[in-house]
């Protein structure tokens, strides 16, 4: 039967439940398993029990991109409830020295981050069910000694895309062949968020408003245990923690590693043995990366713990022993939340103890950070740390900031700041690195003395500009903010004509002269569609909304470079943009870029799915994006199609494996770099896994050479930039000499692991290259810029390369055609 006795099935050995308590099943109106559960009906069953019991109580922490609302439910002893803010207050206050021991304990169960993992939710009912009815004794002191949270669905949008396709494709009977369309979801299924990104790698990057929202809760209640509810191939069985010792971060204080895990090990393994399912422990899976659901926790004195269940993919599908059912991969979910036991208050004491002792014996006092060019980039790096909770204090007569390693979360502090920590493997779950300081670009010192710490910052920055003076001439807008190109996109929204300066000059500002680099925008008043009076009030509403300083002028005559009206000032055209989504693209990096134009720039991009593309017509748009792809859907019309699009003066921009295909496919006469070395001499079969895993570039951090007076590195203050590699991607180089805008440098390696094999391979080769192609051209990025949404350091080279493509001329012809001749 695909769905057993529920009782019996699902609370083997429990005890008596209270009657006046729905099951999911008389709630729902199907047993669980037999339907995959939308999430407005999960929400709606955890309002039920708060409505019908006082051990219950709910609570809206946000809501997702598509409005879903994203929830939790609170179980504890009615007695809790009614001082639950005061126990909340006490336990807070209790976290670095564990005295009082009569608070109760704060446990958070999560479930599915990843969409089409759905049976943790299912299991989330049952567990709520359970706390909420269960009459045992075991459940009673359960809820008198503990805070339960509960949070049912950590990915709303992708849990009901995946759950809507389960249901629509389900047979009856159900069909457990792996080749059914119930198991093959289309792209980009269900994993991902409305924006295609995984959350399960969001935690430490606090890019979307669900983790935002979901860590605001955490820090609101700081849970000693943190659960994280995954599935995993079909074929496998169950897995729970204690992990691979080798993935164990090493900053984080081992008697989590060396007394927790095993202990609460050995609850898991009685528990599963119970009902007699298989399981695996201390192999694969990370807890190097803070970023994880079952590893935020670990840098903040608490401990999380992965489980993984062996995925039905549907109601029921085959595996190489026999079918597994939708219902199976529920009890195992189940079972593993009930068997969080026993006090952690040792765990959190021993933390703050070990990470004080960490923050005095290191020579690092603090970081001082900022750059006083680009307000926006520090604002969102200052927010970030505040979502952490990290303390930050203004620097004394200096816009930069400082962030002391004194302070309770030096761990988390340490690994915001740190390029590299030691490893004891060469194989990588997921990244080796992950550096935010590297990440947002900024620059930064590290300080080893100590500093008086001054004013705290407490919120978000604000920018204090006065208002715009109106002009009757030009504005002038220095580039080296990060927000600049959603101010030019909001004013060529309104039809207003921007430039860019494709030389540096300096003219009078304020009766003062100043500096204006490589791609600062000029606006001219007469130059304009719009009179000058709307021109102002397009401007200031612009800079308001994109926190970007104005400059007015009222001359066109330098003090020192080009004029105002030079042939080197070039109009900038609008983009209209669009990019190949779709079967055999990635669809993570097709997420980032479209949450990079939708989010922060506020512009939108047409997504073509490949299937699609023949029937599009290009001439509707200037640039094309494609990311990394095999694209395998495009036939020799289509390639022969964009090819012509491109030779009639568009932009193409390949990113990764995107620009592999275009090399291959000959977009330009680049040439790929391939690794052709080999282990060497005979080894035993079981070590090649990770011998060869070893050679993989799992995601490092390395330093570029930037062209600065290259419209791709305009507004870049420094030549030295950092660079996010997940990827075997690598160019050879330009028999050109001015064609290679990046290139690693001579000793690339900034953050994390790296082969020796790869070191070859990367250091001094082209890191973004642009090739003229008729009247186009063909940007190729070796790298992933806007990896994650987290790369603010170098999203601009992804949108100068979207927004000034049209300015891109061959090298040696970027002065206008109507330039004088003599």
């Amino acid at each position: 039967m695909l769905v057993q006795g529920q009782a019996n099935y699902f609370y083997p050995n429990k005890g008596n439940f209270d009657a006046s308590i729905p099951t999911p099943e008389q709630f729902l109106g199907y047993a669980i398993g037999e339907q995959h559960t939308r999430h407005d009906r999960i929400v709606a069953y955890l309002k039920e029990l708060d409505r019908l019991s006082d051990k219950v109580s709910f609570e809206i922490i946000g809501e997702t991109f598509e409005r879903r609302a994203q929830v939790v439910a609170i179980f504890s002893s009615p007695e809790n409830h009614k001082n639950i803010e005061q126990i909340r207050l006490q336990h807070l206050s209790n976290q670095t020295n564990g005295t009082n021991n009569k608070v109760p304990l704060v446990i958070h169960l999560a479930y599915n981050v990843h969409g089409n993992e759905p049976s943790s939710s299912e299991a989330a009912l049952l567990t709520a069910y359970y706390l909420t009815a269960s009459q045992s004794e075991q459940t009673k002191e359960w809820l008198n000694n503990m805070i339960i949270t509960l949070d049912p669905v950590i990915n709303p949008d992708g849990r009901d895309r995946h759950t809507h396709w389960a249901n629509m494709h389900k047979g009856t009977p159900a069909v457990a062949d792996p080749n059914d369309r119930e198991h093959n979801e289309i792209w980009p299924g269900g994993r991902f968020n409305h924006y295609w990104f995984d959350l399960n790698r969001d935690w430490f990057l606090g890019t979307f408003p669900e983790t935002r929202n979901r860590i605001n809760f955490f820090h609101k209640w700081r849970p000693y245990v943190q659960t994280d509810h995954h599935e995993m191939g079909t074929n496998s069985t169950f897995y729970f923690d204690p992990g691979k010792e080798s993935s164990n971060n090493p900053i984080v204080p081992d008697y989590l590693y060396k007394n927790i895990y095993p202990k609460f090990g050995e609850y898991f393994t009685k528990a599963t043995n119970s009902i007699g399912s298989m399981y695996f422990t201390k192999e694969a899976f990370d807890k190097l990366y803070p970023g994880y659901g079952s590893s935020y926790i670990n840098f903040y004195g608490g401990a999380g713990f992965l489980f993984e269940q062996g995925s039905s993919r549907g109601h029921v599908q085959e595996t190489t022993t026999i079918p597994i059912s939708f219902g199976f991969t529920i009890r195992n979910q189940f079972t593993a939340s009930l068997a969080e036991k026993e006090s952690l208050i040792e765990l959190r004491k021993q933390f703050y103890v070990t990470a004080k002792q960490q923050a005095a014996n290191s020579i690092i006092k603090g970081y001082s950070f900022g750059d006083p060019n680009d307000f926006n980039r520090t604002k969102a790096f200052i927010d970030l740390l505040l979502l952490h909770k990290i303390d930050i204090y203004k620097v004394p007569n200096s816009t930069n900031y400082f962030v002391p390693t004194a302070q309770d979360n030096y761990i988390m502090v340490k690994s915001i700041f740190e390029n590299q920590i030691t490893y004891k493997d060469s194989t990588f779950y997921d990244a080796s690195t992950w550096s935010l300081i590297h990440a947002y670009g900024l620059p930064f010192t590290e300080v080893k003395s100590s500093m008086v710490l001054a004013e705290k910052v407490n919120a978000a920055l604000v920018l204090n500009n006065a208002p715009i003076v109106k002009s009757n001439y030009a504005y002038l807008v220095s580039n080296t903010d990060y927000n600049i190109h959603q101010f030019i996109y909001a004013l060529q929204s309104e039809g207003v004509f921007v430039q860019t300066a494709t030389r540096t000059f300096s003219t009078n500002i304020n009766g003062e002269n100043m500096n204006f680099g490589y791609g600062s925008i000029v606006i001219s008043v007469q130059q304009q569609k719009v009179g000058a009076d709307e021109l102002y009030n397009i401007i200031s509403k612009a800079s308001v909304a994109a926190n970007i300083k104005v400059h007015t002028v009222a001359t066109g005559f330098s003090n020192s470079g080009i004029d105002l009206g030079s042939n080197y000032v070039k109009t900038l055209k609008k983009p209209e943009a669009a990019m190949i989504i779709g079967t055999g693209v990635a669809a993570s990096e097709a997420g980032e870029i479209w949450h990079l134009l939708d989010q922060r720039l506020h512009m939108p991009i047409t997504k073509i799915d490949i299937l699609n593309f023949s029937r599009v017509r290009l001439e509707r748009y200037n640039t094309l994006v494609m990311v990394s792809g095999a694209y395998n859907f495009l036939d020799k019309n289509s390639v022969d199609k964009i090819k012509a699009w491109v030779q009639n003066g568009n932009t193409l921009i390949t990113i990764k494996s995107g620009a592999d295909w275009a090399i291959k496919n000959g977009f330009t006469k680049f040439k790929l770099a391939v690794d052709s070395s080999t282990t060497k001499g005979r080894l035993d079969y079981d070590r090649a896994s990770d011998m060869e895993g070893a050679k993989a570039l799992g995601g490092s951090i390395f330093s570029i050479d930037l062209d600065t007076t290259h419209p791709i590195g305009y507004g870049f203050s420094k030549r030295k930039v950092s660079v996010y590699k997940n990827n075997s991607t690598f160019f050879q180089n330009s028999t050109s000499a001015y064609n290679t805008i990046a290139q690693y440098t001579n000793t690339p390696l900034v953050g994390g692991y790296l082969h020796p094999n790869s070191l070859k391979m990367i250091k001094n080769s082209p890191s973004i290259l642009v090739g003229a192609e008729g009247s186009g051209r063909v940007i190729l990025f070796a790298d992933e810029p806007n990896f994650r949404g987290t790369w603010y350091g170098t999203n601009k080279l992804f949108l100068n390369a979207l927004f000034l493509g049209s300015i891109m001329a061959a090298p040696g012809a970027d002065y206008s055609e109507e330039e004088d001749k003599h």
